[in-house]
């Protein structure tokens, strides 16, 4: 960002007392910042504050949950999140407990924490489901990925209050920010992510979390694909916090932004769910609220596809004579029932009875109708209870419901809809009133089949859509001959890899593997069957590999194996076994059969300065490997 944007954010820092840790939290980010800090030393400091050693090791156990044994001490905690994950997370939860309330009355600090919850377990989530970064920091990033807007509720309480009652009918709050402050809460959120140390592509996301079309990084690349997470992340939390109109305005959009990254709509689903029991997971932790809500499944169903629904009157063929509903007609009256079976058939509706509740929940199991018509008393089960358990099952939700009843009192009528009724039908009843009220659901039943036939075609488009994206990113970290993994997975692979091992102390280890005088085989039997020599190759390393590590082809003949817990001891018995694999394979070519071989150079120091100086100091061993004689592994 610019000088001025920089200037008016030290002017902010100034104007009044921005979120920031205090006591021991503050003094846990102070040290963690010196170079030559230990885990015991963040360890013994974190232990002087018996609450915040408690939430630490909750919240720790709650982003390693999935990872092996539970966290039982500070300790274990340092050690598994590493410094600088325990920092970020102190960071968190002091703001999340210093800034539950405060003085903007227009600012919602309550749903800003849950919101911000859920943006954190979501991008968890998601990181670990798409294997692109590390969890626990992602969800740190989530958590504070919205801290601007705290700030300005916190610095300017009372402009920024007026600001959000304008943003409620303009729906443009950063605009409002930019002209109030001169600056909007991404730009103060990227701000207070640098201001605290954090790295450069965390501010980077913050800046462009809501716009990432106005991002400079590349369609593909890593950071591109991250910050697409994080904003998919943040709409996901929007979702899942949001009133159910709100929601249900919501859904079309995350369901076109999920296509977008390749999450398919079981997957979507998936995730949502869990995020919800991360919220009720995490809300005791940080104290927040959470208001109950339906299964993730059942938000996606009940949301409307189209942004605006027209009129229900204007809807075209919503009166039409064809359109004929399947209706249940429940009444222990016989009489009464075949009077009102024969109305409904005659206006060319098909129509079921039952005697009571009990026998129509039956006959709605074995084939739902599209409309109710149930007396309110009834033996065994009435028409009340009968509706009650109609709408616990989420696929009879749409089911429209009149209730009939003899008593027109208020208190009848409020017990009815909360049950579930759609609407009422008084005795005895008026033909003409049965027939308005039978126009009005269908023009309702009509529209909500049409809306649940768009919805299955946007459902089926965008899980084709996520489905090709998915296949598309595929091919791009695949090499096309081999169909391994290509040197732009293998690359970012050893990446986290090794960020892995630094942080938990688990070894990693790498190998160069390339075969032995393949320029002569290219020269000597052409390029086809030099082709064919390397599939060979390709697929004897896969034979051998175990199932967690990774073989990718760099390009030309050299390849790269990844062996996850792995030092460089078992590293070197694991590439002799590799080698001789290769050697002992066949290959046929012009009556002759040959046995190619490979040379290897492989490090497990994951302690030199970058993943360029790891790869060339297995590139090293490697040279030494072939200056030796070839066919043959270099180690340390």
């Amino acid at each position: 960002m610019n000088t001025s944007v920089s200037q008016k954010f030290e002017d902010f820092k100034a104007h009044g007392k921005l979120p920031s840790p205090h006591g021991v939290a503050l003094q846990i980010i102070q040290l963690a910042d010196q170079e030559d800090t230990t885990t015991q030393q963040i360890a013994r400091l974190i232990n002087n504050d018996p609450a915040l050693a408690a939430r630490i090791i909750k919240a720790a156990n709650l982003l390693v949950r999935r990872n092996g044994r539970p966290v039982a001490s500070i300790m274990d905690a340092v050690t598994v999140l590493g410094i600088k994950s325990v920092r970020q997370l102190a960071l968190g939860l002091s703001l999340v407990t210093d800034f539950r309330s405060g003085a903007c009355a227009g600012f919602d600090y309550q749903r800003f924490w849950m919101h911000s919850a859920c943006s954190g377990i979501a991008a968890q989530e998601i990181v670990s489901k798409m294997h692109v970064g590390v969890a626990d920091e992602a969800f740190l990033l989530g958590l504070l990925s919205q801290i601007g807007r705290l700030t300005l509720a916190t610095v300017f309480a009372q402009d920024y209050s007026q600001v959000l009652a304008q943003s409620a009918a303009s729906k443009n709050l950063r605009e409002l920010e930019r002209n109030a402050f001169g600056l909007n809460h991404n730009m103060i959120t990227a701000l207070m992510l640098a201001d605290w140390g954090m790295p450069d592509i965390f501010q980077k996301i913050a800046l462009h979390l809501e716009q990432p079309e106005l991002s400079q990084f590349h369609e593909g690349e890593r950071n591109w694909r991250l910050l697409q997470l994080f904003h998919f992340a943040n709409h996901l939390a929007t979702v899942c916090t949001s009133a159910p109109a709100e929601r249900n305005r919501l859904v079309p959009q995350l369901i076109l932004l999920a296509t977008r990254i390749g999450i398919e709509t079981g997957t979507l689903i998936e995730i949502g769910d869990r995020v919800l029991q991360g919220l009720e997971e995490w809300s005791d932790l940080l104290n927040i609220a959470t208001p109950g809500q339906p299964p993730f499944e059942q938000m996606l169903n009940s949301a409307s596809i189209t942004p605006d629904l027209m009129a229900i009157d204007d809807l075209p063929g919503a009166q039409s004579a064809t359109f004929k509903l399947r209706i249940l007609l429940v009444d222990d009256d016989r009489a009464i029932q075949l009077l009102y079976k024969t109305m409904l058939e005659k206006a060319g509706h098909n129509v079921a009875t039952a005697d009571n509740g009990r026998k129509a929940l039956e006959l709605v199991k074995a084939a739902p109708p599209q409309l109710i018509i149930s007396d309110w008393v009834m033996p065994e089960m009435d028409g009340i209870e009968f509706c009650k358990e109609l709408r616990k099952n989420p696929a009879w939700n749409k089911i429209y419901i009149f209730i009939v009843t003899a008593l027109e009192s208020t208190e009848k009528l409020i017990e009815a809809f909360e049950a579930g009724v759609d609407d009422f039908l008084v005795k005895p009843i008026n033909p003409k009133v049965l027939a308005a009220r039978l126009r009005a659901a269908q023009r309702i039943i009509q529209m909500q089949e049409a809306q649940e036939e768009d919805r299955l075609q946007l459902r089926q488009f965008a899980d084709e859509l996520a489905l090709s994206n998915k296949r598309l990113q595929e091919l791009a970290l695949t090499d096309a001959l081999t169909g391994l993994p290509n040197r732009r997975f293998g690359m970012e692979r050893l990446e986290q890899e090794r960020a892995l091992a630094i942080r938990s102390g688990r070894p990693v280890c790498c190998m160069m593997v390339d075969i032995d005088h393949f320029k002569s085989i290219n020269d000597t039997y052409g390029h086809h069957f030099g082709d064919d020599a390397l599939k060979m190759v390709s697929e004897s390393l896969r034979h051998a590999a175990r199932k967690q590590d990774i073989v990718c082809r760099l390009g030309g003949e050299e390849f790269l194996v990844i062996c996850t817990d792995t030092d460089e001891q078992a590293g070197f018995q694991y590439a002799e076994r590799l080698r001789l694999h290769v050697a002992s394979q066949p290959l046929q070519v012009q009556d002759k059969t040959l046995h190619l071989t490979v040379s290897i150079g492989l490090t497990a120091n994951v302690q030199l300065a970058s993943l360029e100086a790891m790869m060339h100091q297995a590139d090293e061993r490697l040279y030494a490997a072939k200056a030796a004689g070839r066919n043959r592994t270099i180690a340390g």
